[in-house]
């Protein structure tokens, strides 16, 4: 019998004391009741040994006095996700593992046990390749692969040019600045986003309006934009959520009749489109981003594109603190920043283009198994997808029925499901409630009822490109568990 499993094994004649002793040093919650010949007789918890103390029995009383003969076991070899739902449903963290005969052979420790991630990068040996090429070389940064991986991009849009940076939160605010958005400035975007997409107005002191959503988008609700244009007004900003577009052809046409810029913020969408032409390909310019959870990355890092050649100049002179191609390194033109891209990052993003294709497909297929499944579970609404949209799906969101759940049940359901060993988030919360946004602007709840709403009740589930189906399931049975107990 290994150390560990030593270290938590007494026997009936073993007293409560030396029960403490063990839990004590141990940090675990129960000790393993064997015989001379290993068999599980049963446990000791520590809950067991506080009620033996409060009815009357003492630090010498024999353990075979307070045990619990028919402790939860499981059978060598049986599945982690299992022992997962075991523990969660029982809520306990520690579970004796017998062979065939019942002798102890182990115990699984809930923190131990693999959890189901939120997302997780899909990096083959192909891309580890492509970064080992790069670090044999000279460039590690102003290189050849940058510009390849921006042509690249540019040509899988259909746009002229690209722009590679750092992040997608830098290229919204190279957008912003090389629009002439300035103090004093206003620019229409949505409340339910990452907040990188209202920050990039923050830090050239303009004014992001808040346009509240679409209750099944989860877009920008285009009906209620120009409400909110004034003689102020001088972009809008239309976030493409969750990799479902925006309706580009209306916010297109009132942004001609009210003479307004558009920045896509396209940041999780590569890929998708609009009535069948890419996103990021509508706007005066657009971003996307590669953080390891978007649909392809390159750890860190963004993109601009655009078909105007001033914005794509500035943006490329900006993102390398102010120099123009032309001019000496330390030669600079302007205001700028390091917003650049490593050849390392670039050459992932190269490698991870290679197969775009697949890794949509991917995703696709995945989301198609999860609204399968999750459509048959009481109080669960799935993602919804427009007619003219083709999705290009960066997390797998669902929504609890507003009419029968709270925000409380909403917060319930992903305690219970990480439980379980699955992780969830609450996804988006509300910019305008964030705590600085309501310094700034005096925002208050209420303010924007459908965003509010919608972010009261959803919860993102585990969403990659290599998700297995048998991980699927777990996750669906856990989540129809948890829903029916909601409901009761």
């Amino acid at each position: 019998m290994d150390k560990r499993i030593s270290s938590i094994t007494l026997g009936e004649s073993n007293t409560i004391k030396e029960a403490m002793e063990r839990i004590n040093k141990t940090g675990l919650r129960i000790v393993i009741i064997t015989n001379e010949s290993k068999k599980l007789l049963g446990v000791v918890t520590d809950g067991d040994i506080r009620r033996a103390l409060l009815t009357g029995k003492n630090f010498q009383t024999l353990l075979k006095e307070i045990i619990t003969t028919s402790p939860i076991k499981a059978v060598e070899g049986a599945p982690a996700m299992d022992l997962l739902k075991i523990m969660a449903e029982k809520n306990i963290q520690e579970i004796p593992i017998v062979d065939k005969n019942g002798v102890l052979v182990d115990i699984v420790l809930l923190s131990e046990i693999k959890s189901i991630p939120l997302s997780s990068p899909d990096i083959t040996s192909k891309d580890v390749e492509a970064i080992n090429q790069v670090l044999s070389t000279s460039f590690l940064s102003i290189g050849p692969k940058v510009k390849e991986f921006e042509k690249k991009i540019a040509n899988y849009i259909g746009v002229k040019y690209a722009v590679a940076v750092n992040s997608g939160t830098s290229g919204l605010h190279l957008c912003v600045r090389s629009l002439d958005i300035k103090d004093g400035d206003e620019v229409i975007t949505a409340p339910f986003s990452f907040i990188a997409s209202a920050n990039c107005m923050l830090f050239e002191r303009a004014k992001p309006v808040f346009v509240d959503i679409d209750e099944k988008t989860l877009c920008i609700d285009v009906n209620k934009i120009e409400e909110k244009i004034t003689e102020k007004t001088k972009a809008i900003m239309p976030v493409h959520i969750f990799g479902h577009s925006c309706e580009m052809d209306k916010i297109m046409e009132i942004a001609k009749k009210h003479n307004l810029a558009v920045i896509e913020d396209a940041c999780e969408a590569i890929g998708g489109e609009y009535k069948g032409k890419k996103v990021g390909s509508f706007g005066d310019a657009s971003v996307f981003a590669f953080y390891p959870n978007k649909q392809i990355t390159t750890a860190e890092g963004g993109m601009i594109v655009t078909d105007n050649e001033k914005i794509a100049k500035l943006c490329q002179s900006m993102r390398n603190q102010g120099r123009d191609d032309n001019n000496e390194w330390l030669s600079h033109m302007r205001l700028g920043y390091n917003y650049r891209m490593s050849e390392l990052s670039a050459a992932l993003g190269v490698a991870q283009m290679d197969r775009i294709d697949e890794i949509l497909g991917k995703r696709q297929k995945i989301a198609e198994y999860y609204n399968e499944q999750l459509k048959k579970i009481n109080g669960v609404e799935i993602p919804y997808a427009s007619l003219d949209v083709k999705m290009s799906w960066f997390v797998y969101t669902i929504k609890l029925d507003s009419k029968r759940f709270s925000r409380e049940n909403r917060n319930q359901a992903i305690e219970d499901l990480r439980k379980r060993g699955i992780a969830c988030k609450a996804y988006f919360p509300p910019i305008h409630l964030e705590p600085f946004y309501v310094d700034m602007f005096d925002y208050k709840k209420g303010s924007f009822p459908v965003t509010e709403s919608v972010s009261d009740l959803t919860i993102a589930l585990p969403f990659y490109n290599n998700l297995p189906e048998k991980e699927i399931d777990y996750i669906c049975d856990s989540l129809k568990d948890i829903m029916e107990s909601l409901n009761d």
